[in-house]
C-alpha cells in the first residue's frame, strides 16, 4: 500500500509544471509561446535607468496576460537585464 502511494505521489509531481531556474527559463516558460522573439518586447521598453525600466516593466507585466504568473518576478529580471544598453 505504501508503494502505491509513493508511485501515485511521484506521478503527480511529474505532472506539475517545472519551475524556472533562471530568468531566461522564466521568459521561455511564461512568454515565448506568444513572444518567440524577445526583440519586439524589448523595443517597447523605454531607455531609462534600471529603476525606471524596472518600474515600466512591472507596470506592464501587472496588466499583461502571462502563462505563468508565478514567474513574473524572474521575467521582469530577464527583461531588465536584456534591455540594458
Amino acid at each position: 500500500m505504501r508503494v502505491w502511494f509513493a508511485v501515485v505521489g511521484l506521478s503527480l509531481l511529474a505532472l506539475r509544471p517545472s519551475a524556472a531556474q533562471t530568468p531566461s527559463e522564466a521568459y521561455q516558460k511564461g512568454c515565448a509561446n506568444c513572444h518567440r522573439s524577445e526583440s519586439a518586447v524589448l523595443r517597447r521598453i523605454p531607455g531609462r535607468d534600471d529603476a525606471g525600466r524596472r518600474a515600466w516593466i512591472e507596470a506592464f507585466m501587472a496588466q499583461h496576460p502571462c502563462e505563468r504568473d508565478d514567474l513574473k518576478e524572474l521575467i521582469v529580471e530577464y527583461l531588465l537585464e536584456r534591455s540594458r544598453p
